[in-house]
């Protein structure tokens, strides 16, 4: 009976053995698995991602957008290519037009840089989906078109000449000199300025030019 005892207890050990080291290869392999799945995930374009650079389908960083373009050789190439698809795709639909100043116009140039990148990576063939390109064509170009509309539907280039409504120095930030005080206000004390009068001057100054702008 002892001897049958030993025989059993035996071999459940063994089992209990083999168990624990089965055990220990599968940790192993989850772990294995998760840095797999972490390291793809870092490698995959995100969702958001849109491409702005030369037609690379939606996988290159959107960097700066136009407005912020530093890269001399980048922007040419870009811009190159922003053409190159504003006739191929943008132009196509019968609602979009487009003024001749278009280039003159850095607004215009970024609403239609991001447009490109959406579209690029709407049609993508890793990061696409049909629910990307309904988006595209339901909200993102309807949303370009009526802007762009609204903006400079009625300027031509002849407004960008010396002496045009267009003419001039690019537009300052109003009451910009008062940006360090507020934000050491709000920093140290969660509070905003009590404005000066001089402040209130150059305010009312800037206001009547906007609401002059706005009904012209």
């Amino acid at each position: 009976m002892t001897d049958e005892r030993d025989t059993v207890v035996t071999a459940l050990a063994r089992s209990l053995e083999r168990t624990h080291r089965r055990l220990g290869e599968l940790e192993t392999l989850v772990r294995q698995l998760a840095a797999d799945v972490t390291s793809l995930s870092r490698s995959r374009p995100a969702p958001g991602d849109a491409s702005i650079g030369a037609g690379d389908g939606g996988r290159e960083s959107a960097g700066g957008g136009w407005l912020l373009a530093d890269d001399r050789e980048a922007a040419l190439t870009g811009m190159a290519d922003l053409v190159e698809w504003v006739e191929a795709v943008y132009l196509r639909y019968p609602d979009a037009d487009l003024p001749s100043c278009w280039l003159w116009h850095p607004a215009v140039v970024e609403e239609l840089w991001w447009l490109r990148g959406a579209h690029a990576a709407a049609y993508d063939d890793n990061a696409g989906s049909w629910q990307r390109i309904g988006d595209w064509h339901d909200r993102f170009r309807p949303g370009v078109v009526k802007r762009l509309r609204a903006a400079v539907g009625g300027c031509e280039l002849v407004l960008h000449a010396p002496g045009g409504e267009q003419a001039g120095a690019p537009p300052l930030a109003p009451l910009a000199e008062a940006a360090a005080d507020v934000a050491d206000a709000w920093t140290t004390r969660r509070l905003l300025l009590e404005p000066t009068d001089s402040q209130l001057a150059a305010a009312e100054q800037h206001d009547r030019a906007q609401h002059r702008k706005a009904h012209r």
